[in-house]
């Protein structure tokens, strides 16, 4: 490092991540660029341009600082398109400089970073969902076939879609629980937990196109009479081959079958849903879920189109001196 260029306690963090934290040098560089950003920031929002380098900055100064210029940062980092993971990055970066000065330096008498959560990096955890294009894809591969598998085929991908079901209840879905006068049926979701379940009109009409063919069977084993859904033996079908159902419409569908599940039409179900403007309690309840937190993961899904519509907002440009009014 230039000692020159940068405060001395910059310096002690850098030879300390590289000679007792071990890390990479790239990963150190990283960091105190991280900093220096970080610093230029504050020299010029927090401290009015109080220093003409940077290397005049001392701990005193660090030590002045609360968790509202932290927010103030990670407001300027977002109002200066920096993307989610880049900003996530450069807050563990900062979390990591004040981590050195409060535990390993003792310089901080407080530790601003303490109420700041980490962010998840939604990216990797968001679900795979299909269009609306593939969906009415999927639901039609059968459409014109008269085959009593492809009937039946059909009402399962229907149901998975437009009711959101898990794979067990689908599995599990009994003669006995639908009522096709109200267009409903119960099933017993996870954690035995019961739960009312609508079908659509496309749902419906396939439903009770299989059924005309379902209930002229004869079924031996006692325990699937109720069954709904039944294999060429007339008996439950099991989970890899309801999998194998999926997937094999996914490929007549062109869609690539190694990149979803049989629970991404739950997905797609939820965020249809969404995106045609359902509240997200009801997509709630349609899901099953007994935290609403957990439905909320689908509303990250285009959160980006609405981050857009916000940025593009006419009051998206005040300067950021005004911004420090709202945190500090």
């Amino acid at each position: 490092m230039n000692d020159e260029k940068y405060p001395d306690f910059l310096n002690e963090i850098s030879n300390y991540l590289l000679g007792i934290a071990n890390y990479s040098k790239l990963y150190v560089d990283n960091i105190i660029t991280t900093i220096m950003q970080f610093l230029t920031f504050m020299n010029t929002y927090k401290f009015e341009g109080k220093y003409d380098s940077l290397n005049e900055f001392s701990v005193n100064d660090v030590r002045s600082l609360s968790k509202s210029d932290i927010y103030s940062f990670i407001y300027y980092l977002a109002d200066n398109g920096y993307k989610e993971g880049t900003r996530i990055t450069k807050l563990e970066h900062i979390r990591t400089f004040f981590d050195y000065l409060y535990r390993i330096k003792r310089s901080l008498f407080k530790e601003p970073f303490k109420q700041i959560k980490r962010e998840k990096r939604l990216g990797t955890t968001l679900p795979n969902y299909l269009s609306l294009e593939e969906a009415k894809k999927v639901i039609d591969i059968y459409k014109d076939s008269n085959k009593e598998q492809d009937i039946r085929d059909t009402a399962i991908l229907s149901i998975l879609l437009t009711s959101g079901l898990r794979l067990a209840e689908i599995q599990n879905l009994k003669i006995s629980n639908i009522n096709l006068k109200e267009n409903k049926f119960t099933i017993i979701g996870k954690g035995n937990k019961e739960r009312m379940c609508y079908l659509t009109n496309t749902s419906k009409d396939a439903l009770l196109k299989y059924l005309a063919i379902r209930n002229e069977k004869t079924v031996i084993n006692k325990s699937d009479k109720d069954i709904v859904f039944l294999s060429n033996r007339f008996r439950k079908l099991g989970r890899n081959t309801i999998k194998q159902i999926v997937k094999r419409a996914y490929t007549k569908a062109g869609i690539n079958e190694e990149k979803y599940s049989v629970h991404t039409l739950r997905h797609t179900c939820a965020t249809l849903l969404l995106k045609s403007g359902t509240d997200i309690k009801l997509i709630q309840e349609v899901l099953g879920h007994s935290r609403i937190e957990t439905t909320q993961i689908y509303t990250h899904i285009y959160n980006k189109n609405v981050e857009k519509a916000m940025l593009e907002h006419p009051l998206s440009k005040f300067k950021m001196q005004d911004a420090l009014a709202f945190v500090a």
